[in-house]
């Protein structure tokens, strides 16, 4: 099949080629690189699509190995930006599952350490959207919010309910649903919302108690 270049657009990590019939091509930055073209050429895409293939894995799993030396990620992140930069879902999967092998890619290793940087500032229910969005399996999902620390998540929970009721209404009533909701806005379950905003209120009528 060939077809005339129209438009060869830079976008972050890959490049858009639009074509006259009507086609768009997404090439990734690194393949674009080894095989160039330019607006107004007229494009054999059958040639062109088997000299890009010919150096997508390598360079894939490239791509990949410099994401995880910035930080750690979970293979859904991965998958999602290989796609998003052009790479074929074989060419993806293929990285990701090497990646695994070797020990660089864990979803359960990710979702654990997201688990110890969130519980202190935020609830399980929100922990467990943030692992569902990076795309954690459900049954690694589980397993990582049944190691959770309790009592980490009602200090955590406390210290929240804290700031938000130092300001003050003359409506106690109110005072405690925007407490609530600013809780329930972090993830944290009813149970725990409920242990925390009781705690903090005990303390500020024992402390009004001994004034």
């Amino acid at each position: 099949m060939v077809d005339i270049i129209l438009e060869v657009i830079k976008r972050p990590g890959h490049r858009l080629v639009k074509l006259q019939g009507g086609e768009t091509l997404k090439i990734p930055t690194a393949l674009f690189a080894l095989n160039p073209i330019k607006s107004g050429e007229v494009l054999k895409l059958d040639e062109y699509s088997k000299q890009v293939a010919l150096n997508e894995p390598k360079l894939a799993l490239e791509a990949a190995v410099r994401m995880l030396e910035l930080r750690d990620h979970s293979t859904g992140e991965i998958t999602r930006k290989l796609r998003g930069n052009g790479y074929s879902e074989a060419v993806v999967k293929a990285a990701c599952d090497r990646l695994q092998t070797a020990g660089y890619l864990d979803d359960l290793r990710f979702a654990q350490g997201m688990l110890a940087r969130y519980q202190k500032k935020y609830g399980l229910l929100r922990i467990k959207r943030e692992l569902f969005m990076k795309g954690i399996a459900a049954d690694i999902v589980e397993e990582v919010l049944s190691q959770g620390d309790g009592d980490a998540q009602l200090d955590a929970a406390i210290l929240q309910a804290q700031k938000t009721l130092r300001k003050k209404s003359a409506d106690p009533q109110a005072d405690y649903r925007r407490a609530y909701a600013a809780l329930a806005r972090r993830g944290y379950p009813p149970d725990t919302v409920k242990k925390a905003l009781s705690a903090v209120l005990d303390r500020e009528a024992e402390f009004l108690e001994d004034a």
